[in-house]
C-alpha cells in the first residue's frame, strides 16, 4: 500500500511540475489569471448542480436537494465563500431528513 501511495504521489508531482516550472519563468497574462481563478467555481458547480437537479429517490424527484441547493446558492452569493454555501446546503439536508424522516 505504501508503494502505491508513493507512486501516486510521484505521478501527481510529475503532472504538476512542468506547469509550475513554466509559470515560474514566464509571467501569466491577466486574462489567463482571471480565467484560472474561476476554475474552482466551475468544478464545484459541475459537482453539485447535476445531483441537485437530477436526483431521484425511488423513481420520484426529491425536492430536498433543490431546497438545499437554493439555500446554498443564496448563502454563497451572500457570503461569497463556497465553504459557507456547502455548510448551509448540508445543514438543510440534515434538517430536512430529521424533520421529514427520509
Amino acid at each position: 500500500m505504501i508503494i502505491i501511495i508513493l507512486l501516486m504521489a510521484l505521478i501527481t508531482y510529475l503532472t504538476r511540475f512542468p506547469m509550475l516550472l513554466i509559470s515560474s519563468r514566464w509571467s501569466v497574462p491577466d486574462w489567463l489569471k482571471r480565467g484560472l481563478a474561476m476554475v474552482p467555481v466551475g468544478v464545484f458547480s459541475s459537482l453539485t448542480v447535476p445531483p441537485i437537479l437530477f436526483h431521484l429517490r425511488e423513481g420520484q424527484w426529491s425536492p430536498e436537494y433543490l431546497v438545499a441547493g437554493v439555500i446554498a446558492l443564496s448563502v454563497g452569493v451572500w457570503r461569497k465563500q463556497i465553504v459557507w454555501a456547502l455548510l448551509a446546503g448540508v445543514a438543510v439536508l440534515i434538517g430536512w431528513r430529521y424533520l421529514f424522516g427520509l
